[in-house]
């Protein structure tokens, strides 16, 4: 009898062993294998540049991204702004020109994590849209752009292109300081033009009176 018990046990843990083995390797390998036969999605496995325009200091980052069927995930470096060295893991999917992604830094140490929410455009030479992430400074959530290019010279170009805009926009606040400027200073001289004016009529008036009254007597 009790060798029946044990002789049960061990079997049924032995099941349970091997459809959990089964399971992982059906998910880890048979579906992964299957959707990568069937995949008809655009290939975005590989290197990609980052960028965020509404940035300050326009911050880029280096992406390699590796992709099991419809399954992606990789790193993300920063390589120019604030958080320059800067790692963190992504993972997600793409479907649909869709990329839902989960970031994370790989130093335990930082909290930093958010989510990316981006689109396939321009027959696959980009993927554009919007980063959610915990702000540390303001203790809160926000929003910003992100581009990630499949070439750094696309990069490179669109940076170039910012800064261009950026500088003229700075020129422009100038001028317009300088047309202020100028235009108070004008408003100031008539003033005290027409302050000058009315001082001179006044000392005319002044003058007459006197003779009037000379006249008079």
């Amino acid at each position: 009898m009790q060798d029946n018990l044990i002789a049960g046990l061990v079997s049924g843990l032995v099941v349970t062993l091997l459809v959990l083995v089964f399971r992982h390797f059906w998910n880890a390998v048979i579906v992964p294998w299957f959707e990568d036969r069937v995949y008809k999605d655009v290939r975005i496995e590989g290197k990609w540049f980052g960028l965020y325009p509404g940035s300050n200091d326009l911050r880029q980052d280096a992406i390699v991204l590796k992709r099991h069927g419809h399954s992606i995930e990789g790193k993300v470096i920063c390589t120019n702004g604030g958080d320059e060295g800067d790692e963190y893991s992504v993972c997600g999917s793409f479907r649909n020109m869709l990329l839902p992604l989960v970031y994370e830094s790989t130093d335990k140490t930082k909290t930093d994590r958010g989510s990316i929410t981006l689109r396939c455009i321009r027959n696959g030479e980009r993927l554009t849209g919007k980063i959610a992430l915990y702000n540390t400074f303001e203790d809160s959530i926000i929003a910003g752009s992100i581009i990630w290019f499949r070439t750094k010279d696309d990069l490179d170009a669109t940076v170039k292109r910012i800064q261009e805009h950026k500088e003229k926009v700075r020129e422009l606040a100038e001028e317009r300081k300088r047309i202020a400027k100028e235009e108070s200073e004008i408003e100031n001289n008539d003033v005290i033009e027409g302050e000058a004016v009315e001082s001179k009529k006044s000392a005319a008036n002044k003058q007459i009176q006197p003779t009037a009254n000379a006249s008079t007597d």
